[in-house]
């Protein structure tokens, strides 16, 4: 036998003789069936999790039995044989034994070539059997492998991209560094598949609001059925720890939202602190396994919790709180915690690009950038969901890059289609680029995953309003944006404006009135409805309106114009040029400084210029807004209706829709065009360009 193994041809013919190769494919075909019935059934019958591991001993030990007895012995119809050797099959056992006696017996040539013929035939059949026999155990193998590896290991009812709630852990052990921390890991794990949603942890907060749950910050089994009952989520995880002795014992009840009936759970243990986050890796994959994916993509979609967060916990925790920080808007109390972090564990890059966008955007740009430099080294430790908003970041922030974030953001899109926040980032950033019906697109398909989303509308609206001019299309969004949130502002803001646009200031008073009444610090909502006071010559009720911009925010600059316009027009013009004066010496302090690139810099200080009757000024303004950019047709238009040259202003307004102005509300409402509203050309491009 030692010759047969140093060929391999032989080896096999070997196998094949000996039936090892048939036995194998039937027991690992038998196998796997078991394996999969187990994966089903001891999750529902409660058994600890070392049944699993011993079953698949069992089987491994029984596989090595099967081959050994199958390659000593042979099941015949006589009983159980030794099997000969493959070189001991002699012809005899192919060919009848007369037909060997003939060829003994017989040596003319005729007989003979006639039995050799006999025996070719023989032979062929014999190895075309063998070859069948050899095609069908690989393809019964394959196959049983493909099963294995693609196959379903469902043990509830849920389906692909459903949703789930994850419930904060319950930490039975006196260590309260596992509070908020567990939870982040454990959530960060799961979210890397594409298989299944996470109900993320901003929108529970928002769902609580809405159901008048307040201060509640940690979110336990009740609540957690609770949310997921709202929003109509059928599957509900609940996770939590406790110690044994110097173990811990890491838990999670995969709950029916309706009923609150326990459908399976997971029991893992840790041997000490270090061992915890390869247990939640542990506790995610089993979790994605009983909710149907299968292990050929978890194995594709499956970063250690180590590698892509942090190997320390206490950073962890800070950076959890860093996060619940972020989501309530205070970002001072975020950069803290994420500084925390990364002085824990300076190479926890995920905490690295969350303080570099934080800065960037709110604190320290220069600081901001140089972080998020720093994070982009370590980018592909990281999973698909953080890798590709950070790369996102860093285009817009250090390259400079709008495209290179769009693409980025299309990958996650793409990746993770039911994300609502992808879908907005990418609104925004076309939005950011003037294509507006790609915007649009994207912002839609985030407010129709999450309805609550008032920013998104609000980018919808804003779009409608600013940059298309289209009140029908404001007035359905708006109402729309109102019915799924009736305590935004919002929504009523945006609703007068259409208002506005189709000329009924009285519906659009009303409607500013009720931003007004749900955020009585909407700036944009106040001088609006300023506006349609001042427009219905209620002049003092504007003043009003418009005082309590200045005590809300001691640094708006155009309310000192807008109150001056008001009293202009109740006749005491002491007052307006007190305003007016006031508006002339902040604006060219402010904005000549930080703007003089900005055309509109000179045009709105040249309006002052103009009611303060000082034309020599005011025509310089126009002059030096021209040389800054020599497109600003909208802006120059304002300044020529307040030095009387109406076919001019007109003229301007015309070439500002040509290259695509679009604001129809500020078209009408802004005082300084108030001179061309019943103008003829005027109200004659308004019908070609809205109407």
């Amino acid at each position: 036998m030692a010759g047969n193994f140093k060929n391999p041809i032989q080896l096999w013919q070997e196998l094949k003789q000996r039936k090892v190769v048939r036995v194998f494919t039937v027991y690992i075909a038998s196998a796997f069936a078991i394996l999969e019935a187990v994966d089903i059934i001891f999750p529902r019958l409660g058994f600890p999790p070392w049944a699993d591991t011993l079953v698949m001993i069992l089987l491994a030990s029984g596989l090595v039995i099967a081959i050994a007895f199958s390659w000593i012995f042979d099941i015949t119809p006589e009983g159980i044989k030794k099997t000969e050797d493959l070189k001991e099959i002699k012809k005899e056992d192919i060919a009848p034994v007369d037909v060997e006696k003939s060829l003994v017996a017989q040596r003319d040539d005729e007989l003979r070539a006639n039995e050799q013929e006999q025996y070719a035939r023989k032979i062929n059949q014999y190895k075309k059997k063998e070859k069948i026999y050899s095609l069908s155990s690989l393809g019964v193998i394959l196959a049983a492998v493909i099963l294995f590896i693609f196959s379903s290991g469902s043990t509830v009812p849920f389906s692909k991209r459903d949703w789930i709630v994850i419930t904060d852990f319950e930490n039975l052990t006196d260590n309260p560094v596992f509070d908020k921390s567990l939870y982040t890991a454990f959530s960060l794990s799961i979210n890397q598949s594409r298989f299944v949603n996470v109900f993320p942890k901003s929108r529970m907060f928002e769902t609580m609001a809405m159901m008048n749950i307040k201060d509640q910050v940690h979110i336990n089994e009740e609540i957690g059925l609770q949310i997921a009952e709202r929003e109509g989520i059928n599957t509900c995880i609940v996770p939590s720890i406790s110690e044994v002795g110097d173990r811990y014992v890491i838990t999670a009840k995969i709950l029916e939202t309706s009923s609150g009936n326990l459908l399976t759970s997971i029991i893992l243990n840790a041997d000490d602190q270090h061992d915890i986050l390869k247990k939640l890796d542990k506790l995610s994959t089993r979790v994605r396994r009983n909710l149907g994916e299968s292990r050929y993509n978890i194995a594709l979609q499956d970063k250690p919790l180590a590698k892509v967060t942090t190997s320390s916990i206490e950073a962890l925790k800070q950076y959890s709180l860093g996060l619940e920080r972020h989501w309530f808007s205070d970002f001072k109390g975020a950069k803290t915690y994420y500084e925390n972090a990364l002085r824990i564990d300076s190479s926890f890059t995920t905490a690295k690009a969350s303080l570099g966008t934080l800065l960037y955007e709110r604190f320290d740009v220069e600081k901001g950038r140089e972080l998020l430099s720093q994070a982009i080294k370590s980018i592909d430790n990281l999973t698909d969901k953080e890798k590709y908003p950070i790369l996102a970041a860093h285009a817009i922030s250090v390259e400079n890059n709008i495209d290179k974030a769009i693409e980025n953001t299309k990958i996650l899109t793409r990746l993770y289609p039911d994300d609502p926040a992808f879908h907005n980032n990418l609104g925004w950033y076309y939005q950011s680029t003037e294509q507006y019906e790609e915007a649009l697109t994207e912002y839609k398909k985030a407010v129709q995953i999450n309805p609550g989303l008032g920013l998104t509308y609000s980018g919808i609206l804003w779009i409608y309003d600013t940059y298309m001019g289209k009140p029908d299309s404001m007035m359905i969004w708006s109402e729309k944006m109102i019915s799924d949130n009736p305590q935004n502002a919002g929504g009523y803001f945006h609703l007068g404006s259409a208002w506005f646009c189709k000329d009924s200031i009285k519906k659009a008073q009303q409607s500013y009135l009720k931003a007004r009444e749900l955020n009585p610090y909407l700036s944009m909502n106040l001088y609006r409805l300023a506006h349609t006071y001042r427009i219905q010559g209620l002049h003092k009720e504007a003043i009003r309106i418009l005082e309590t911009i200045i005590e809300n925010n001691k640094y708006e600059i155009d309310v000192y114009s807008d109150i001056g316009i008001n009293y202009q027009a109740l006749g005491n013009q002491e007052e307006a040029r007190k305003y007016y004066s006031r508006f002339k010496k902040i604006a060219s302090e402010r904005w000549l400084k930080e703007y003089p690139d900005v055309a509109a810099s000179y045009t709105k200080i040249g309006t002052a210029h103009a009611r303060l009757n000082d034309m020599d000024s005011t025509k310089l303004m126009l002059q030096k807004a021209i040389e800054v950019d020599s497109t600003a047709h909208y802006e120059f238009a304002t300044l020529l209706c307040l030095m009387g040259k109406i076919p001019e202003a007109v003229e301007e307004i015309e070439k500002a829709l040509e290259n695509g102005y679009r604001n129809l509300t500020w078209l009408k409402m802004n005082p300084d065009l108030q001179i061309i509203q019943n103008d003829d050309r005027f109200r004659t491009l308004l019908d070609k360009y809205f109407y």
